[in-house]
């Protein structure tokens, strides 16, 4: 009787959770947030615009993050928000050292202008 009883039909494949948008918005940021600053070495007035990514990139990657936790599994890419948070961290952290360093370069270099 058993012999010919259909057996369970196999479970659904795990599907993992949507991809949240800040997360991909806050790794954007991140990166244009250290390119810009790479780039600030040479033209310091590009130094606010790392500023500016990084601060978005951090406040993007923590929301998104804060988001994805809440969200009981339905989202995904924690890892992602992280990782722009952390890179828009450096990048803001980077750009006000090098804003003071090409400032103080700038400064010596007027002033020895004046000097000789």
């Amino acid at each position: 009787m058993y012999k010919y009883q259909q057996q369970p039909p196999p479970p659904p494949p795990e599907v993992p959770g949507k991809t949240n948008t800040l997360a991909i918005i806050s790794l954007v940021m991140g990166i244009l947030s250290l390119l810009t600053m790479l780039s600030s070495i040479c033209l310091g007035c590009l130094g606010i615009i790392a500023f500016v990514f990084g601060i978005a990139g951090a406040v993007t990657g923590y929301l998104a993050k804060k988001q994805i936790d809440e969200s009981g599994g339905s989202q995904s890419s924690r890892k992602m928000a992280v990782t722009g948070m952390i890179m828009g961290l450096a990048g803001v952290v980077l750009s006000i050292i090098v804003t003071v360093i090409v400032g103080i370069l700038y400064g010596g270099i007027m002033a020895l202008g004046e000097f000789l």
